[in-house]
């Protein structure tokens, strides 16, 4: 049992006594009673360290290409299930801690002892592999393209305004809990998106122009 809100009272039920919790998991998703990601961010971090280790110890025989592909699939593959969901929601905070732990994989992609001043922005650029802010960005312009591209609302007639010569909605209410909908992010991230990437039809070439536009690399 969980409340949203408030704490609920302890229930006794068929002799058993139910007593409230603060945090549920549901289908491998933590629910917190204040709607936030903490604990789902902190088992994506402890995750990807995991995933950091073996790549370090399983990859030890391996050149930089192959392990690589482990951080691609081991690492890059349990934050894009994530991406469109989970990382919309986490604050900066909790973000940078999640780029530390994705480091820390890197770190052992290319060799590198676990800790150290290292430049590790230009390595993850060198070895192509984006970052925590670049993969949530490419998600949530991706899913607003989707959402928005062919179901803009019809003009209702007058002047042109510059915000509907670049196919721009309505800015969203940010306040509360409302800014941290999804729905919310994805009306942002398509105000965002470059003209000529609404623009496009293809679903193919508009996901390309996107990932060009976020990774830059």
């Amino acid at each position: 049992m969980i409340g949203f809100g408030f704490t609920p009272k302890n229930i006794l039920l068929n002799g058993e006594l139910i007593v409230p919790k603060h945090s549920i998991k549901f289908l491998g998703t933590w629910i917190q009673s204040d709607l936030r990601f903490t604990q789902q961010s902190m088992e994506l971090q402890n995750r990807i360290r995991s995933s950091a280790a073996r790549i370090r110890c399983e990859g030890r025989h391996f050149d930089i290409s192959d392990k690589r592909l482990l951080y691609f699939g081991w690492v890059q593959g349990l934050l894009s299930s994530h991406a469109s969901t989970t990382l919309p929601c986490l604050p900066d905070s909790e973000l940078m801690n999640l780029q530390v732990a994705c480091n820390a994989a890197i770190r052992a992609v290319v060799g590198l002892p676990r800790y150290g001043k290292t430049p590790i922005s230009s390595i993850r650029k060198k070895l192509c592999i984006p970052s925590i802010i670049n993969l949530r960005d490419r998600r949530l312009f991706e899913t607003a393209w989707l959402q928005f591209a062919n179901n803009l609302p019809v003009s209702g007639g007058g002047p042109l305004t510059r915000a509907q010569k670049n196919l721009k909605l309505p800015h969203p209410n940010q306040k509360g809990y409302n800014g941290r909908m999804i729905s919310t992010k994805l009306i942002s991230a398509w105000n965002d998106l470059p003209l000529v990437i609404k623009q496009d039809t293809s679903r193919s070439s508009a996901f390309c122009k996107i990932r060009k536009y976020v990774y830059k690399f």
